[in-house]
């Protein structure tokens, strides 16, 4: 009997040894559904006629409301506005009048007071992935496509070329050039609206060279678009120029045809015997700018605190998929997550300018 007691204790013993050397699991809590009785949305005109902006402000609140239920948030009403101008809209939102604005970024800083969830995202992700370094974009062997299985990029960054030009193969050849060498260069640049075409080459020399500008440089012409920019570089006319970070993927193609013969894009030849990866070099890699932002009142605590940003990135996602003619009247195809940090360079690029900017985010 004493042996028995005795094996039953050592049994107790060792089942306790043996859950001592497991991991204790703990039932995670669910998290609360949210629940708003009212979500007050405001749109920019974005340049759009009248009657697509009234059409969308019709079709949006149930688009709206019912895409929100799908992604666990359950919403009782959905109004949309059309703002009388962004700055109205970035007031009205730090004001709280406005629940959720759709706005542009130099807007939202200019006012500030409230708190950025989502960007413009206008570009997939690149393979191989972006980098800082410019060597990394350099050569046949670093040609980009766009990644099927990834995520669309936030923002617009730039990528500063070299044509392949005498002046512009001397310039790919410095580390970092000086400010007399880029001044000495032919430059081509798009209009100063244009991110990647102007504005982050603009950003690039305030930061780089003791807050110069593209006005400081002794040779700017303007084009029309990317593909004029490459002709003008494939001519020789350019020795150096701004390009958002998958131009080159659209001329690849025809850089390298005659110009009796087009690309399936139907683009015409350039004319070029080598890559457009070889020919045309980067020196520098630059931050990215955004357009267009999906902000809410920094103190409207369930609209910041992670839920509801993740919830409308789904919304987004999805009216992307079921509704993409009201993504243009939301400022792009496509959004993605953002810190407040990220607008950095944006601030820095109209402080640079001149320009008053509000409060960041608390």
């Amino acid at each position: 009997m004493r042996r028995f007691f005795s094996l039953l204790v050592l049994a107790a013993m060792l089942t306790g040894l043996a859950g001592c050397g497991q991991e204790q699991t703990q039932e995670t809590v669910p998290e609360e559904p949210l629940t708003l009785e009212s979500l007050a949305v405001e749109i920019s005109k974005n340049g759009l006629s009248t009657d697509r902006l009234l059409q969308a402000k019709r079709e949006l609140p149930k688009q709206l409301q019912t895409a929100f239920s799908q992604a666990g948030v359950d919403i009782g009403q959905v109004t949309v506005t059309i703002g009388s101008s962004p700055d109205a809209t970035a007031q009205a939102l730090k004001e709280g009048t406005v629940d959720l604005a759709f706005l542009p970024a130099e807007d939202f800083l200019r006012v500030g007071g409230s708190a950025v969830l989502l960007a413009d995202a206008p570009q997939p992700a690149l393979t191989p992935e972006a980098s800082d370094d410019p060597a990394d974009w350099n050569g046949a062997e670093n040609a980009r496509s766009y990644d099927e299985n990834g995520t669309w990029e936030g923002g617009t960054f730039a990528l500063i070329c070299t044509a392949p030009t005498e002046y512009g193969r001397q310039l790919a050849q410095r580390d970092t050039p000086t400010w007399e060498e880029l001044d000495h260069a032919r430059w081509g640049v798009l209009g100063e609206e244009s991110l990647g075409g102007y504005q982050c080459l603009e950003l690039w020399l305030e930061d780089t060279y003791e807050g110069n500008q593209i006005t400081d440089l002794a040779d700017v012409t303007t084009y029309e678009s990317y593909e004029a920019l490459f002709r003008a570089a494939a001519a020789g006319d350019i020795d150096a120029f701004p390009i958002r970070a998958d131009a080159r993927m659209d001329v690849a193609e025809a850089w390298t045809l005659s110009p009796l013969r087009t690309a399936e894009s139907g683009m015409q030849g350039f004319d070029r015997e080598e890559s457009v990866w070889d020919e045309v070099r980067v020196i520098a890699v630059t931050e990215p700018l955004y357009a267009t932002l999906a902000a809410v009142p920094s103190e409207r605590t369930e609209l910041t605190d992670g839920r509801f940003a993740a919830a409308l990135e789904q919304v987004l996602s999805q009216l992307g998929i079921d509704a993409p003619e009201q993504m243009e009247v939301l400022g792009c195809s496509h959004f993605a997550p953002l810190t407040d940090e990220a607008l950095d360079p944006l601030r820095r690029l109209m402080t640079a300018r001149g320009e008053a900017l509000g409060g960041g985010m608390p």
